[in-house]
């Protein structure tokens, strides 16, 4: 479905007057194959892009200068986030599932919002919009993107171009910096996430698949691991845990020709981890998990922490410990049918992981990982 045209030009007159543009692409972008026609907005525009808070898939490429990760999941972080930006662009995006109830509003009162749906329901639900599309993003975009070049003119695509310039070289020293802070942690033990998602983002296959469970430990990672496409990407859609490791099988089954990797906490994979049999015993092929295993179900700590609530103020948190006894996912594997081996330090992961994604089998990677969860 295309967009109403007169809505598709009001929205590209209310982008082209705007001097600081932000994008949110949502899953809708991926389930229509509109990546290319994402990029092409945010670079002409010379706009950030988030992906939206809890995404499913990849919406954008995350190489790309402009890609920011996913948008944060509390009011005061998604403030100040679009503080800086007088139009918020939504193309098929959440606006907001948030984790932790807060008194704050995410939108600034001076921050415009257009909204590109495919779903009529989104549109205009918990925020009001200055202009709101139903249609898809494949077929509406080009349309808002052809409108928008006209409505620029010469000097406004000068302005663009600019900023898209100074996205590049400040997303330049971002990354040099983030791989900076992440080699610095590589010979930590236990592990450190960041130093993790680094080890496993320079030893992806590049045509490997990512599902993601990581949670806790996904700070940052969505820079540091590469997702091109719409499908080299699954995420936790609506943050609850438990769905990893039968995703990571899935997605193999799906895409059988691709090595896939799932970054799962300790956690979130007991909630399922009797699938180890079914990729045994389907005889799956390369799909490897990475168990980070910080004897915890950390995410709950650090939610519980946040709220500061009685668990805080006491610095107990029950029931969300997993030891005495600790888990052997190694041996637990192997019961299933599961071949695996533990990683104490980056080091020894990188070892198992080049071997484990070479490889034509199910395999399990049990990652000794730092057990701290308050801010430092």
């Amino acid at each position: 479905m295309r967009g109403d045209p007169e809505a598709v030009l009001a929205a590209a007159r209310l982008l082209a007057a705007s001097r600081s543009p932000v994008l949110i692409a949502g899953d809708a972008v991926a389930q229509t194959d509109a990546l290319a026609e994402m990029v092409e907005l945010a670079e002409l525009l010379g706009a950030p892009v988030y992906a939206e808070g809890i995404p499913s898939r990849a919406t954008f490429p995350s190489t790309h200068p402009l890609f920011q990760s996913n948008m944060q999941r509390l009011s005061p972080q998604i403030r100040a986030a679009l503080e800086p930006h007088d139009v918020l662009f939504s193309v098929g995006g959440d606006l907001f599932t948030q984790s932790l109830p807060t008194k704050a509003d995410p939108v600034p009162p001076t921050t415009a919002i257009i909204h590109l749906d495919t779903d009529p329901w989104e549109l205009g639900k918990n925020h009001a919009e200055d202009v709101s599309i139903l249609g898809d993003p494949k077929s509406t975009l080009p349309d808002i993107v052809a409108a928008l070049r006209r409505e620029l003119g010469a000097e406004g695509l000068k302005r663009c171009k600019a900023r898209l310039e100074t996205a590049r070289k400040a997303s330049a020293t971002r990354l040099a910096a983030l791989h900076k802070e992440a080699e610095a942690l590589a010979d930590k033990s236990p592990v450190r996430p960041l130093a993790l998602m680094k080890a496993v983002g320079d030893l992806l296959p590049k045509d490997a698949v990512i599902v993601e469970e990581a949670l806790s430990s996904a700070d940052r990672m969505r820079f540091l691991i590469p997702s091109i496409d719409s499908r080299s990407w699954y995420g936790l859609r609506g943050g609850g845990i438990g769905w990893g490791v039968p995703a990571t099988i899935g997605v193999k089954l799906a895409q059988p020709g691709r090595p896939v990797v799932g970054i799962i906490g300790d956690g979130s994979s007991m909630y399922a981890i009797q699938a180890l049999w079914s990729a045994a015993h389907h005889k799956i092929g390369c799909a490897v998990f990475v168990i980070l295993n910080n004897g915890s179900y950390r995410i709950l700590k650090q939610r519980m922490n946040a709220m500061r609530e009685y668990a805080a103020q006491a610095d107990h948190y029950p029931a969300m410990d997993l030891v005495d006894p600790e888990i052997d996912f190694v041996g637990l594997a192997a019961a299933l049918g599961v071949k695996g081996a533990r990683a104490g330090s980056v080091a020894e992961f990188r070892e198992v992981f080049k071997r484990a994604v070479a490889g034509n089998e199910p395999f399990v990677i049990d990652v000794a990982m730092d057990r701290s969860f308050k801010p430092l």
